[in-house]
């Protein structure tokens, strides 16, 4: 049996502007990253409730290395991931700076919000360092690694 690894709204799709008392848009965290990913940082994008699945803290992760099977460039970043606030909570480890500018995750949020107004995307559950490990796997399989 395969751990889940994200949770999709089953009823409610609405989901509006959050206050959070630790996490809060522009805040830049380290987080517990996957081996040799140690420099990777994590800034906090926006934080939205649903009535269904919580607190939605999204954030963006920069200096990650999505291997390329053919050894050419490769991301360094996921401009957007959608994360339950506690698997979040238990993935940070220090917040090292707020107030930062934000990079453009508009078009990915855009395309997420869109899919999980339709139940089609959800929210990770899994810790940040697992999820990036997803991303990995997925860009992979996306330029025919496996």
């Amino acid at each position: 049996m395969r751990a889940q690894i994200g949770v999709l709204p089953q009823k409610d799709t609405v989901l509006s502007a959050a206050l959070d008392e630790k996490f809060k848009a522009g805040d830049e965290w380290e987080y517990r990253t996957r081996k040799g990913e140690e420099k990777s940082t994590l800034t906090i994008l926006k934080v939205e409730n649903s009535p269904e699945l919580g607190v939605i803290v999204h954030v963006a992760v920069n200096k990650i290395k999505l291997a390329n099977c053919y050894g050419g460039p490769s991301p360094d970043s996921v401009p957007h991931m959608p994360f339950a606030r506690r698997a979040l909570d238990e993935s940070v480890t220090k917040k090292i700076a707020s107030d930062r500018p934000l990079p453009a995750y508009e078009d990915g949020y855009s395309e997420w919000k869109e899919a999980y107004s339709k139940k089609e995307a959800g929210i990770y559950v899994i810790p940040v360092s697992k999820a990036v490990a997803v991303a990995e796997k997925t860009y992979r399989s996306g330029i025919g690694c496996e």
